[in-house]
């Protein structure tokens, strides 16, 4: 590869890891801005947005979903359960198993910040060249491709830690 076109990827690659980390940063201060407007905790705003598309989710996927231990998701379902959000009943099939519902009191309060998540979102697009628009997004989804697809390529410590816990198990 000639010297210039690796000096110019390494250039647009750092600015890529710049504008990334201020991404993730605006997306964490704008869940706290929602989180505080619906009085709660960064961690339970992300744990109630996982229900946007769903009455119902396993502990385990929610604790799979958030990158936490399912302690942790305990600790965030109980507060989300003195609010009256979220309840919890055993797995049926398999008792061993907690699914959490979401509770009457949580369905306008979810779709109310579905609806301020749409708003900010149309500001943030009409600020945007409308010729623009498309392209941007059509971008973002190719930078979430291709980072699942690293992500497959490289799974977490975590991972490699539980399965190597599996493994230990199975000894």
């Amino acid at each position: 590869m000639n010297s210039f076109y690796e000096t110019e990827l390494t250039i647009l690659a750092e600015k890529m890891s710049e504008l990334t980390c201020e991404l993730s940063r605006k997306c964490a201060e704008k869940e706290r801005h929602f989180g505080y407007l619906v009085k709660l905790t960064p961690a339970e705003f992300k744990c109630l947005r996982l229900f946007m598309t769903k009455d119902e989710m396993p502990v385990k996927k929610i604790a799979e979903n958030l990158k936490i231990t399912q302690g942790r998701v305990t600790h965030i379902v109980t507060s989300l359960e003195q609010k009256n959000l979220i309840k919890r009943k055993l797995n049926d099939d398999d008792k061993r198993n907690v699914i959490a519902y979401l509770t009457e009191k949580s369905k306008p309060l979810l779709k109310s910040l579905n609806e301020m998540y749409v708003q900010l979102h149309k500001e943030l697009l009409q600020q945007i060249d409308p010729e623009k628009r498309k392209l941007v997004l059509e971008t973002m989804e190719e930078i979430i491709s291709t980072l699942d697809s690293w992500i497959q390529q490289h799974p977490s410590v975590e991972a490699k830690t539980q399965e190597n816990a599996g493994a230990e198990l199975r000894v």
